[in-house]
């Protein structure tokens, strides 16, 4: 899927130099396999900041994502969610593959126009719901039999750099694409709250969902909170796992004869952003899939805005 002049090297371009596509950018460029050939922002003072540590690396910069698409094969479009539709259909056109940070689009219908791009011009298009990669979560994923109940947190302090979006859309919706993941038998019910707290957008909220399996996952994420938390904790049959996505641990309390017995993995620690590069890279030169596809991301939004859109609506007046 990738030409004969870029064969051993997949020539990458990263769109939005912020703090999310510096880390893309450092990544890149770590990966023998390929070449960060360009970087584009609007602000040319963020844009010589984030290229100067690859200054002699012969990377170009620009203004005008337009500009770039002669100099790729793939392209990680790290900007603003509003941001994302007119980018990543303009490079699927063109027929390159794109990565896309999540959210990967602001609507439904962007997305369902993403997907349909990507497979009319036979390119990969991904979504950088980097928890997938995270190697706890890949530890446990065997370890996952049929979970009745899954308590999540994602609580962090307050940061401008995403008030674009509100704080399902910003931290919860990695935690959504990780239980859709593990449970595909479709949702029964969802309850919803939420609160606007430091900006005009929901700032704190907790969400209660029933799937058709019989799982019920508790899910409460904020971004006005004193420390950073992101645990997981999933109970089954005869098992408790606790997961610090933070510290990429594990501890699994599991009944054996009577006894309960306590193990914590030595789990190797892996960046989940060098993994989900590496994945990419494996997707496009082997046609399989090993992403969080266009279609996981659009799972990952639609409950995402159907939460939101529930909170919005009990908190109207307020």
């Amino acid at each position: 899927m990738m030409s004969n002049e870029s064969s051993l090297r997949l020539r990458i371009g990263v769109i939005g130099t912020g703090a999310m596509g510096r880390n893309h950018m450092r990544v890149v460029h770590s990966i023998p396999t390929m070449v960060l050939t360009c970087a584009v922002d609007q602000s040319p003072a963020n844009l010589e900041e984030a290229c100067t540590p690859y200054e002699n690396s012969g990377l170009k910069k620009y203004e005008d994502f337009h500009d770039i698409v002669d100099q790729v094969d793939a392209v990680m479009v790290s900007t603003p969610t509003i941001y994302h539709y007119e980018i990543a259909r303009f490079f699927l056109e063109n027929k390159k593959h794109v990565l896309l940070e999540k959210p990967m689009s602001a609507t439904i219908e962007e997305a369902d126009r993403l997907i349909e791009s990507a497979k009319e011009n036979n390119v990969i298009l991904a979504v950088g719901h980097l928890e997938r990669f995270n190697p706890a979560i890949e530890y446990i994923r065997p370890l996952i039999k049929r979970p009745l109940f899954i308590e999540i947190q994602r609580l962090g302090p307050f940061s401008p750099r995403s008030l674009d979006v509100d704080v399902i859309m910003d931290l919860m919706i990695h935690d959504l694409d990780i239980l859709l993941h593990m449970d595909n038998s479709g949702l029964k019910q969802v309850n919803a709250s939420g609160v606007p707290i430091i900006s005009d957008k929901i700032d704190i909220a907790n969400v209660r969902l029933q799937f058709n399996s019989k799982l019920v996952a508790n899910v409460t994420a904020s971004r006005v909170s004193q420390k950073k938390t992101r645990k997981l904790r999933i109970f089954q049959k005869n098992q408790y796992i606790s997961l610090d996505y933070k510290k990429r641990t594990v501890k699994t309390f599991a009944l054996s004869q009577g006894n309960i017995v306590e193990n914590i993995p030595d789990i190797k620690d892996v960046e989940p952003l060098y993994t989900l590069w590496c994945n990419f890279y494996n997707s496009i030169t082997t046609g399989e899939n090993n992403n969080v596809s266009g279609e996981d991301g659009r799972k990952a939004l639609e409950l995402a805005l159907m939460i939101s859109e529930r909170i919005n609506e009990n908190i109207a007046g307020i």
